[in-house]
């Protein structure tokens, strides 16, 4: 079920008509309570820059899942954020960095760079559960939930509890 809100943006429900009426009121209400102003038509400059921000989301390795209008808090240190989702076809990729933080490891190690150990140390048990957490996605398989059906209203059931027919 499809409705639309004010502005060109449409919202996609997956619930029952019902509920999507339900739903509308609710909205309608809450923006009844709000300045009129606040609801304005959504420029061509504004959805410009909305769908900006989720085709810039699109990293190398999966994708950014941080919310619209935030910055980025990790500098673009990909790697170490909580929000990244990594995309399974790229764990080859993430072995590969694997590799190379472990031999840049070597070489700090070499050097006496304690404060960069650290650094790797800390990237690498990043990497090591982003890796964990594509191949479990790699491992589910799609659950079949099977077709909705409607609930029986009060009306189909007999005072015994039985329902009737």
């Amino acid at each position: 079920m499809t409705t639309s809100v004010p502005g060109p943006i449409t919202v996609t429900l997956s619930c029952l008509p019902k509920d999507v009426g339900r739903y509308q009121r609710y909205l309608d209400h809450r923006r009844s309570q709000r300045p009129e102003g606040e609801y304005g038509d959504v420029t061509a400059e504004e959805r410009a820059e909305f769908e900006e921000h989720f085709d810039k989301r699109k990293v190398e390795l999966g994708n950014c899942a941080r919310p619209y209008g935030t910055p980025c808090r990790h500098e673009h240190a990909c790697i170490r954020c909580p929000v990244l989702q990594v995309n399974p076809k790229m764990l080859p990729r993430l072995a590969e960095i694997e590799r190379d933080l472990i031999l840049r490891r070597k070489r700090a190690e070499e050097e006496q760079w304690l404060g960069e150990i650290e650094g790797i140390d800390l990237t690498l048990t990043f990497v090591r559960a982003k890796q964990a957490d594509a191949a479990r996605l790699v491992q589910r398989s799609p659950v079949a939930l099977g077709i909705p059906t409607t609930r029986p209203s009060a009306s189909d059931w007999s005072t015994t509890g039985e329902r009737q027919r």
